[in-house]
């Protein structure tokens, strides 16, 4: 295992040598690697990188075992998925399905994923959810793979992809443009590797070797708590008295004239889905893994990688400030409830209901949405009961 960690270790090494700037999200872009069907999504400006890394990460990981489909050549489906095999159609009558290269390698790169048409995105989403691709009538399974797009979405040309299709990648990862000392270093760089950045970038972990290593990430276990905090974090961001994904009526209109207005969920617009606490798992796991211990420091610098493109906020104006802003309060809010005993409250409750604890847990439950949800159940319980006789 050491040495598996150590090659990790070197593989982070490499691509930072040839990739300067954004040092955080290349370390996270390859914890998500770690893990079985890693799907990683890389948002920039032009001229940003994200192309570079996507190939640097390909390369390190597969070498020369990868193809990536450009949205900017106006690819056909069939070349993404399948196409029919004419010969055999005309001389035989029979239909036979050539796979593309793209399906059958192991490593995947988009190019400009949001330049690819609804359609040919649509095969690239069933594969991604379900493992396997389809074409004239013929199946084929994907065994594991490693997916890696970028995209700018203000691009000119660009298509609008439906949220589920984003909700598959594991990760967002946003690259920053250069500061001006970081572009000095790119010029020393470049003339390091003679321009051959990628070129240049080595094969680091063989077809086995990540094999095992997902293997033994997807048996590592997470504590209860730091289960706990994964689960109660998302639900933060999806909790609303007044169901809001379900309401046609969206944040802040929704808000209006809730006691809640404050609380986190009031600057939510669209809540994020289950498939983040998935991703979050799996990439604590991948850190605990690889580092030996998962501090609450750590899971905290994870979190938001799993939900920037999962979730739309009230005010998208600065996306990174307005996600540090929420994600501050809610580490506080986590803190506040520990101090205060919320689950141990409800822990109690739940055991033997107490007039007068019930009471102080009515109180908390007009500042915290999420301990009301689960007060509310239950007052439900014990309403069937006969416990609580006037429940309104």
């Amino acid at each position: 295992m050491g040495s598996l960690k150590t090659k990790v270790r070197t593989l982070i090494s490499e691509v930072k040598s040839r990739f300067i700037g954004n040092e955080r999200a290349v370390e996270v872009a390859v914890l998500n690697q770690l893990h079985r069907r890693s799907a990683t999504l890389i948002r920039a400006p032009r001229g940003a990188g994200k192309s570079t890394l996507m190939l640097l990460l390909l390369k390190g990981l597969c070498g020369d075992d990868f193809v990536v489909i450009s949205g900017a050549s106006e690819v056909r489906r069939g070349e993404v998925i399948g196409r029919l095999h004419i010969p055999s159609l005309e001389r035989e009558g029979v239909e036979r399905i050539v796979w593309s290269e793209f399906v059958k390698s192991r490593g995947k790169g988009l190019d400009e994923v949001n330049r690819l048409n609804p359609y040919t995105t649509a095969g690239i989403y069933h594969l991604m959810q379900f493992g396997e691709v389809w074409s004239y009538g013929r199946r084929m399974k994907i065994g594991d793979y490693i997916l890696i797009a970028n995209e700018n979405p203000n691009d000119a040309g660009t298509f609008i992809h439906p949220p589920p299709f984003y909700d598959r990648f594991d990760i967002c990862i946003l690259l920053r443009t250069l500061s001006l000392s970081e572009k000095f270093r790119l010029e020393e760089v470049l003339k390091k590797f003679g321009g051959m950045l990628v070129e240049s970038m080595p094969q680091v972990l063989d077809v086995s070797e990540l094999e095992e290593i997902r293997s033994e990430v997807s048996e590592i276990e997470l504590d209860v708590e730091t289960l706990g905090m994964i689960n109660m974090v998302v639900r933060d961001l999806q909790a609303c008295i007044r169901d809001k994904e379900f309401a046609d009526v969206k944040p802040p209109a929704l808000c209006s004239g809730c006691h809640f207005v404050r609380e986190t969920c009031s600057k939510i617009r669209e809540p994020p889905s289950e498939r983040s606490v998935i991703s979050l798992t799996e990439l604590a796991k991948a850190k605990l893994w690889l580092e030996g211990e998962l501090s609450e420091g750590s899971l905290w610098e994870l979190i938001p990688w799993t939900l920037i493109h999962r979730a739309s906020l009230t005010d998208s104006r600065n996306l990174l400030s307005n996600w540090a802003e929420i994600l501050s309060k809610e580490r506080e809010k986590v803190k506040d409830r520990e101090a205060r005993g919320h689950w141990l409250i409800l822990l109690k409750l739940s055991e033997n209901f107490d007039q007068k604890l019930y009471s102080y847990a009515k109180e908390l439950s007009l500042e915290d949405p999420v301990f009301a949800e689960e007060l509310r159940r239950l007052e439900e319980k014990w309403s069937s009961e006969g416990v609580l006789k006037d429940l309104k």
